[in-house]
């Protein structure tokens, strides 16, 4: 299969004459023409761009910031594209896995344009040649400004920023009398007399060490609980966070949505939205989240629909069934930033050691590709699965007729999709949780089959070693399964959970794992939770939020969990 590009209209700057007052938007038009055997291409292609050195051996900006050294992007922008004929802005950063231009990217000798494209079927091929970037004829004007042709008025509100002027341009004669107090007045702030303190969240703040302040100590707020109640009870609801709301759905007659900066709940759409069931699966893709599968709550097959839910209009959209697997339910699903992959699980009968790849880009209820690759793992449900940003790792789980399993499985999308083993854990565990940490996966938990009590301890796989090492016990949390996990971008949360996969003994105790320290610090218990079973958590960014979730009966009510944080004390004689 040969793909090959022609550019009629090569590269365009948005450029600017000196007499516009406007901002003037930092994109890049680029049109082109794409063939696939030597005809036209039409419908959604899937493209990657990356602006490159001269050479091609240093990449300056790509789509989504991934790229370096002239290298592939890994997330992929998808573009309508009618016969071979297709446009972009690049730095449009409405476009899914579109960034903003960065500043200073232009101001390179030479700048060139890399093309990658996938017609969805025959995989990713770099187009060539790299296509270079040249400025319109108004765009050179802007390297003259006439004197005093840049006024006050010209200025954007706040264009001017301290980065902007060079050391020592404001002089204290160019100041209006008292106007810092005064500024700082108006703030609700003040001067900082001599002997005073200031507090930071640095160890070392570059600021106030060249301001004359020096550390002078620390000290450290406790870990908190904040209650919260609202939406409707249920024990088997998947969830996702946004960037700003937790979506919440499933096990009930519809979908919540929580933000905890307003502290207020609302409820999704109906109109639309997928038959009812429990144990959906979910994922949150950058604009829509996704639900696939689970199984009816009475009676109980398993359900092979799902639908994509828009926040931004409160919409749903209908997933098409072709090429869809068959239903299940104790599976799992990743987002890779551009499908989801879904492996494993049970249909009623049999557990499963299958999967699909649906990408919802492609038409308007998107497509599923069924795997292919040789040897996939055996058959398994209860495991976990993480993305690495480039493989799909699944670890663990269970198949009543084989036992507990304890090794790891990878799988790579790329190209046909292929699997390799992993190294194999010391103990075998399902019903887990595990996270990524941008290069290791943390396992804590669960339970083997048939066994009463669970896996005590945790363990960390460590993708480039292909290696598995044990989690300190120092302080690690009680041994438990059904419980949940977070990543807060240096340490995993655990929380909740049984510690009897027999009797169901509810856990409210946690724990959070330092990967760098190999150390675990305890949650506080005051103002926790109830303890409870399978609790829908996610993180905000700042704060662990737990809703849902059983102890026999469904809950409607959670918390939000900040953890501690250590202040900097600061002082300047």
């Amino acid at each position: 299969m040969r793909f090959s590009l022609f550019v009629p209209t090569a590269l365009v700057m948005v450029a600017w004459a000196p007499s516009l007052v406007a901002q003037v938007p930092q994109l890049l038009n680029y049109q082109g023409r794409v063939k696939v055997s030597g005809a036209d291409f039409s419908g959604t292609g899937q493209f990657k761009f990356a602006l490159v050195s001269g050479a091609g051996s240093t990449t300056y900006w790509s789509n989504d910031g991934t790229s370096s050294n002239g290298g592939q992007p890994a997330a992929a922008v998808a573009l309508t594209v009618s016969g071979g004929l297709y446009s972009v802005l690049l730095g449009d950063a409405t476009l899914p896995n579109m960034t903003a231009l960065t500043p200073g990217v232009f101001s390179n000798s030479e700048v060139r344009l890399r093309v990658w494209f996938s017609d969805n079927v025959n995989g990713w091929q770099q187009l060539a040649p790299d296509q270079r970037v040249a400025a319109v004829g108004y765009a050179l004007m802007a390297d003259e400004v006439k004197d005093g042709a840049v006024t006050a008025a010209k200025l954007a509100e706040g264009a001017v920023t301290s980065s902007k002027l060079a050391a020592g341009a404001v002089t204290s004669t160019a100041l209006a009398s008292n106007a810092v107090i005064e500024s700082l007045a108006a703030a609700g702030q003040g001067t900082v007399p001599s002997g005073a303190a200031l507090v930071s969240v640095q160890p070392n703040a570059p600021g106030l060490l060249a301001a004359g302040y020096f550390s002078v100590g620390s000290l450290n707020s406790a870990d908190s609980w904040t209650s919260i109640t609202g939406g409707t009870a249920r024990d088997r609801a998947a969830s996702v966070w946004t960037g700003s709301e937790m979506l919440i759905w499933g096990d009930g007659s519809s979908g919540w949505r929580y933000n905890p900066t307003t502290n207020v709940w609302k409820a999704m759409s109906v109109v639309g939205q997928p038959a009812g069931r429990e144990n959906p699966l979910a994922v949150w893709t950058g604009t829509e989240m996704i639900v696939w599968g689970g199984r009816n709550v009475s009676p109980a097959p398993p359900i092979s629909s799902g639908g994509r839910y828009h926040p931004g209009t409160d919409t749903w959209t209908t997933m098409s069934l072709d090429g869809a697997p068959e239903g299940r339910f104790n599976s799992t699903a990743v987002w890779t930033g551009s499908e989801m992959l879904i492996w494993g699980g049970n249909n009623g009968t049999t557990v499963l050691g299958d999967g699909a790849r649906y990408n919802p880009t492609i038409g308007t209820g998107g497509k599923w590709t069924a795997f292919t690759a040789a040897t996939p793992p055996p058959a398994r449900q209860l495991h976990t699965a993480v993305w690495t940003g480039t493989e799909m790792i699944i670890h663990g789980g269970q198949n009543p007729a084989l036992g507990t399993y304890g090794d790891c499985y990878i799988f790579n999308p790329s190209g046909a999709g292929l699997w390799t083993l992993g190294a194999v854990a010391t103990g075998s565990r399902s019903a887990h949780t595990a996270v990524w940490t941008g290069r290791a996966m943390l396992v804590f938990g669960g339970a083997n089959l048939g066994a009463a009590l669970p896996v005590a301890g945790g363990l960390v796989y460590t993708r480039s070693s292909n290696s598995w090492a044990a989690m300190s016990t120092a302080g690690i949390p009680t041994a438990r399964t059904q419980h949940g996990a977070v990543w807060t971008g240096n340490e995993m949360i655990v929380w909740g959970g049984t510690s009897s996969a027999a009797s169901f003994v509810y856990d409210a105790t946690g724990g959070r794992y330092d990967p760098a320290n190999n150390s675990w610090t305890a949650l506080t218990n005051i103002g926790a939770p109830a303890a409870r079973v399978n609790p829908n958590m996610v993180w905000s960014g700042s704060e662990m939020i737990i809703w849902g979730g059983s102890n026999g009966t469904g809950f409607d009510a959670g918390g939000r969990y900040r953890p501690g944080q250590t202040f900097y004390i600061y002082q300047r004689p």
